[in-house]
């Protein structure tokens, strides 16, 4: 006599393959989040790219720029993260070092503790042995208050273009910087950033990627060479094939590296840290090194 009926058999087979399933889902989710969280967190990818130039001036012939971008100390970069950045970089040697905003993030935790790492983040950057370096606002910097950012940046010796721009100087060669205020939080007046009758090339420097479909429609468009922003983290989650899980407003159409609008181009940094949760998977934290060649 059969105590032990094949149906019961077959239905006890299916729970246990289902609690199995459940189980091994479980564990490979936690070891997933695991590894983002820790290790695929603080893997710096060093990305070289040489940058054609039209009319690039003889002393600016394989000029070196390092781009970092998307800080967020200390939510949830930590200071040691960036402090191995700075290390990097100036192993680097680079002639340039610019940084396109997001110092600092707006939440989880109170303004109050990303003022304070606005602070410390303006102290690590100064370590940085570059004998120039600029930075730019981003949407996390302007929704906490530029101001507690820029201040400390401008202390410790890092100052800031917001809708401006400066001469790069080589000897009696240059080139322009210019810099937007935050196109996601404010409006950005082009007319004030890019030079309006520039005698060299033009690298503009713009947090949001996606502002790249307002610049080429600007009158002004025509002057720039370069643009450069950050933004995106690249996605931050990217799994095969789906690619990007999440992508944040303005940083949907141009996610990470280099495009081409006729003849400018614009490079986007996948950046440093991370936001809404403090992982990163298959989109390692970036340190750009462009080197500028005449076209």
């Amino acid at each position: 006599m059969d105590l032990y009926p094949a149906e019961a058999r077959r239905s006890e087979s299916n729970l246990i393959t289902r609690r199995k399933f459940i189980i091994g889902s479980s564990a490979a989710g936690l070891g997933l989040a695991t590894y983002a969280g820790t290790h695929g967190r603080h893997q710096i990818d060093l990305v070289k790219r040489t940058i054609p130039i039209r009319n690039l001036p003889d002393a600016f012939q394989n000029f070196r720029i390092v781009q970092i971008s998307d800080i967020h100390l200390e939510e949830y970069t930590e200071a040691f993260f960036l402090e191995e950045f700075v290390r990097r970089i100036n192993a680097l040697k680079p002639d340039l070092v610019l940084l396109t905003g997001d110092f600092i993030s707006a939440g989880p935790r109170a303004y109050s503790v990303a003022y304070k790492a606005a602070g410390v983040c303006a102290e690590i950057l100064e370590g940085l042995t570059c004998p120039q370096r600029y930075a730019i606002m981003g949407n996390h910097d302007a929704t906490v208050g530029s101001e507690h950012v820029i201040q400390p940046l401008q202390a410790h010796g890092t100052p800031v273009l917001v809708d401006s721009y400066v001469p790069i100087e080589r000897g009696k060669d240059h080139i322009w910087l210019s810099g937007a205020c935050d196109p996601g939080t404010s409006h950005c007046y082009l007319d004030m950033a890019i030079p309006p009758m520039p005698d060299a090339p033009v690298i503009f420097m713009a947090h949001e990627p996606d502002f790249v479909d307002t610049v080429v429609q600007h009158p002004r468009f025509p002057l720039i060479d370069l643009m450069l922003s950050g933004h995106t983290h690249g996605g931050q989650v990217r799994l095969p094939i789906l690619g990007p899980l999440i992508l944040p407003s303005m940083g949907k159409k141009y996610v990470e590296g280099l495009f081409h609008f006729d003849h400018m181009q614009l490079y986007v940094n996948r950046g440093v840290g991370t936001v809404g949760l403090p992982f990163r998977f298959n989109c390692p934290s970036e340190l750009t090194e462009l080197t500028l060649v005449r076209a």
